[in-house]
């Protein structure tokens, strides 16, 4: 492992020495290159800034995306495919970079560059960087990767003051500002709800719930046996107990990690929103969400809709893991198996429930106010 660190280092810093040649061509500070770094998609919150940008562009900037397959954003965008001679030189000369990830520590930043990290996972939950991998060659990529970047945003207190440390960023390039995927859910959405019921075939009536685990393997486990604790839920059950609860019909939705997209889940009774484009929009539409991990409970928590945590192997996670905040100070219900998610379910209190995530977005120092794409903007110099 540590060898395969090596090597991934000493690449970047020779792709680093390469590139430097796009040096010859001038920075244009109008032009913003928007790289969602995670999966090269017209997603995440590069998507929402964007639209932004669309509406608010008084100060004219031109915006370049990478996409590596399909496209449905503004015609207006520049379109590039990743790792191109042309994606290089519209990334090299632009005057701004706004990333989701650290995807830019193999770039020769200019001087007259600015880049921005959004980060892609907002909350005081699962511990990152160089708090879960530390040895000597990751932190030297960890290294060039904050060297690279002037500021990133900051969801909440915890994160300024903890996660943004691991990743060697002081609290002075943190910028409060919350998520910008995250501004679409303190707007009104019922156009979104609307798409995302006719696109999934969703019945008129039915309330909608979605399980979307997130991915985690150990080395000390087959992938069969990996897969059976992922989608390990009783649908059936879920779907049954729902009903009673609320008294209506629910349907279930699922999403996959990419990493196990091609599981074959045509036995369950659910919908596959795995090749859904956008994670925020099915969120929008969602009457309840069910997850493990995944920072999209601390998305979702400004809807104030039903969290619940299906987590059998907690207590393995955050030995090998672990998280910045004690699960114990989480405001979602936590079930280890079939049996404690029913009860959940049953005797879930909404009232007490909105208060407990108030109060949690008060303990968490949180940010989110539905303006991070305008704060972001605002960091843009012309």
């Amino acid at each position: 492992m540590l060898n395969l660190e090596i090597i991934k280092y000493l690449k970047k810093r020779t792709i680093k020495a390469v590139l430097h040649v796009f040096w010859l061509f001038p920075v244009d500070k109008k032009k913003v290159f928007l790289l969602n770094d995670l999966s090269y998609t017209y997603g995440d919150s590069l998507k929402y800034i964007d639209k932004y940008l669309r509406i608010h562009n008084e100060k004219g900037l031109k915006r370049v995306f990478a996409i590596r397959n399909g496209y449905d954003g503004p015609v207006d965008d520049v379109i590039v495919r990743p790792n191109t001679m042309r994606y290089f030189k519209e990334i090299l000369t632009s005057g701004t970079i706004i990333t989701n990830s650290g995807g830019v520590s193999y770039l020769p930043k200019r001087r007259n560059q600015k880049i921005i990290s959004t980060w892609h996972g907002g909350g005081p939950y699962k511990k990152t960087s160089l708090d879960v991998y530390d040895n000597c060659w990751y932190r030297k990529e960890v290294k060039m990767n904050c060297d690279n970047t002037d500021y990133i945003l900051s969801s909440c207190r915890y994160f300024t003051e903890i996660e943004a440390k691991s990743m060697g960023f002081e609290a002075e390039r943190c910028i409060p500002a919350g998520l910008p995927r995250n501004d679409v859910l303190f707007c009104e959405h019922q156009d979104i709800v609307k798409k995302v019921r006719k696109m999934l075939s969703i019945p008129e009536g039915k309330k909608f719930i979605l399980y979307a685990p997130t991915f985690r393997s150990s080395s000390d486990q087959s992938t069969s046996k990996m897969i059976s604790n992922y989608i390990d839920l009783d649908v059936d059950m879920l779907l049954s107990v729902l009903n009673q609860k609320y008294g209506c019909e629910w349907v279930c939705g699922i999403r996959l990690h990419p990493k196990l997209s091609d599981i074959d889940i045509g036995d369950m009774n659910v919908i596959n929103c795995t090749s859904y484009p956008d994670m925020q929009e099915l969120l929008c539409c969602a009457d309840a969400i069910i997850t493990d991990y995944s920072s999209l409970m601390w998305d979702y928590s400004f809807t104030y809709r039903p969290v619940f945590l299906y987590a059998p192997d907690i207590e393995k996670y955050e030995k090998e893991r672990g998280f910045y905040m004690p699960v114990s100070e989480w405001p979602y219900p936590i079930a280890h198996d079939n049996n404690e998610m029913r009860d959940n379910i049953l005797h879930f209190e909404e009232k007490s429930y909105i208060e407990s995530v108030k109060q949690h977005h008060i303990d968490s120092g949180s940010y989110e106010t539905g303006q991070a794409c305008e704060k972001v903007v605002g960091l843009i110099d012309t």
